[in-house]
């Protein structure tokens, strides 16, 4: 991230007091069933008596099951409420759209992200909680007994979503195999926004028809009681279910697993999991994983950014190769179809082959001809995919059995390379022509007016940028924002020439957040926004650039601050965050 700041400052600094020596413990893992030749997620929550963090491996004593431990991902938190009379037992008031209503509390939710599997519906996800989206702005609006809480969305009612929508991001690993995994809702392949839901059980039918991006680590409790709460006849809450807060946050103690049976059932294995304190503090737990068999055949999907030959010169074919998850005992039938009346009379010599369950495409196009050329790429599990918008699975389009991609490829144009530009900006502060990337698309002196460029700001908003000429024969997109909360916001940049060629790259804007430091007593408390965990408490003597030390303090979440406590011994000293 570009730029350094100088974000608060007082006259403290001591040195926090850790418990006496004491390794970590990691909570029972019950006995896990792997359904075979598939995979489990399966959530792993500890305790550090230090508050030191924790750093996790596991092993499996058989090369049958495979174990994956998630690292280095984002948490995710939410507190729930429940509307109730304001004479209800333990009733308080609490802000909610624009007024304030009484409620009573359910409690915390705390899930790990899974950047790995879904990292753009993460950074959605991330961008949206942080602009304010879903605090004391949306609640659970349709909750199933025994499937399923969903909620997100700002209209409240399920048709509503942020101002964009974007594509499913499908990974083999993740399947609705478990319980409390976090997905999109959506309204058809490709339709995902704001909404998601939280399963109470394994939902086998919504395997790759909906993005799983999380898991739910702590808080099973309250996914159980807004599961059993009283709804009407359209599944919604008779007492609106309130999200309060949303925020990402730091969780050092916990963790997730992934496990992959083969695909035998029967298999056996013990899993070993060993948290680590870094400090000589270590532990183990251990628990068994068997296969069993598995009769679901699951829908195959394409994988993503894997169609890269998209641009050529006039009269100059194109060859891609499309691929299908293969999974056992499913069959891949293969379609593809002109996105728009255009594309069919421009590349009408276009065909493909079928090798090996997948597709070769080659586009060819007409004579001479320079623009794009569009085609809907279908991977089915069932020969007549196109029969099934005509039946009842017309009202839950997410499940019908196959999945689809559009690519456009151009011919006569010059791809487009481009890099993005991080960098600040400050809370309601406008700012206009910031530079977001530079590109070339390896034309010199080529006119700016041959280009475009669409701005998602990741705080749920979108605007038109402007194309100029830069440095050294590159060419550079601004754009104009104003941000209303702190955060990292991931911004998703698309430049598109006059022809049709076009380019895709992320930014990231850093509203840096505010340091606190309050006084009580002996101590004193310095707390920053929990969701700036890549940020770093550091002091001085002054406020000289330069000898700025970290402070080696381990933060302690509370609530959505991270707060670090110190007496006053020690000597007066100046604080800031530094990303």
């Amino acid at each position: 991230m570009h730029g350094r700041r100088i974000l608060g400052a007082i006259f403290f600094f001591g040195v926090l007091a850790f418990p006496a020596f004491a390794v970590p413990v990691i909570d029972p893992i019950p006995n896990a069933s792997i359904p075979a030749g598939k995979s489990l997620i399966l959530p792993v929550t500890a305790s550090s008596p230090n508050g030191r963090p924790l750093t996790f491996t596991a092993s499996s004593s058989t090369n049958s099951i495979i174990v994956l431990v998630h690292t280095n991902e984002p948490f995710w938190k939410m507190s729930v409420v429940q509307a109730a009379p304001s004479n209800a037992p333990g009733a308080f008031p609490t802000p909610f759209r624009g007024g304030v209503v009484s409620v009573t509390n359910v409690g915390d939710m705390t899930f790990m992200l899974f950047r790995e599997y879904a990292p753009h519906t993460v950074d959605v996800i991330q961008g949206l909680t942080e602009s304010g989206l879903y605090t004391s702005n949306t609640i659970f609006h349709r909750v199933i007994a025994g499937f399923m809480d969903q909620g997100g969305d700002p209209s409240t009612n399920g048709t509503g979503g942020p101002v964009f929508r974007y594509n499913d991001e499908w990974n083999p690993q993740a399947m609705f195999t478990g319980s409390g995994q976090l997905a999109l809702a959506n309204s058809g392949k490709d339709t995902d926004g704001s909404q998601f839901f939280i399963t109470v059980a394994p939902y086998r039918s919504g395997d790759f028809g909906y993005v799983i991006f999380g898991q739910l680590l702590r808080g099973f409790n309250v996914l159980s009681n807004i599961n059993n709460t009283p709804v009407d006849a359209n599944s919604r809450p008779l007492a609106d279910v309130i999200i309060t807060k949303a925020s990402l946050v730091p969780d050092n103690f916990d963790t997730v697993l992934t496990l992959t049976g083969t695909n035998l059932a029967g298999v056996a294995g013990t899993i070993n999991v060993v948290a680590s304190d870094g400090a000589g503090g270590l532990t183990t737990n251990s628990f068994t994983a068997t296969t069993v068999a598995d009769a679901n055949l699951e829908n195959p999907f394409i994988y993503p950014n894997i169609t890269t030959n998209l641009v050529a010169p006039v009269n100059k074919p194109l060859t891609n190769f499309v691929f299908g998850y293969d999974f056992p005992g499913v069959t891949n039938y293969w379609y593809v179809l002109y996105a728009d009346a255009n594309s069919s009379v421009s590349a009408t010599n276009s065909f493909i082959n079928i090798i090996t369950n997948q597709l070769q495409m080659v586009v060819v196009p007409n004579a001479n001809y320079a623009g794009p050329v569009s085609f809907v790429f279908v991977v089915a599990s069932f020969p007549y995919w196109n029969y099934f918008p005509f039946t009842t699975w017309f009202y839950d389009p997410s499940q019908y059995p196959y999945d689809s991609q559009t690519y456009t490829f151009t011919f006569g144009d010059t791809a487009i390379s481009a890099l993005g530009t991080n960098f600040v900006a400050n809370v309601l502060t406008p700012f206009t022509n910031q530079l977001l990337a530079t590109f070339t698309n390896g034309v010199p002196n080529s006119s700016t007016n041959n280009f475009t460029a669409f701005i998602n700001w990741g705080d749920n908003s979108t605007n038109n940028g402007i194309v100029v000429n830069g440095l050294n024969g590159l060419k550079d997109v601004l754009g104009s924002h104003t941000y209303t909360n702190a955060g990292d916001y991931p911004i998703y940049l698309t430049i598109q020439s006059t022809i049709g060629a076009s380019a895709t790259v992320v930014s990231t804007a850093s509203v840096p957040p505010i340091l606190s430091i309050i006084p009580a007593g002996a101590q004193n408390v310095v707390s920053w926004p929990a969701w700036a965990t890549d940020y770093q408490l550091q002091s001085n003597t002054n406020l000289s650039p330069a000898n700025w030390l970290a402070i080696s303090n381990f933060s302690t979440l509370v609530g959505y601050a991270s707060v670090v406590t110190n007496n006053t011994t020690g000597g007066n000293l100046f604080f800031r965050l530094k990303q």
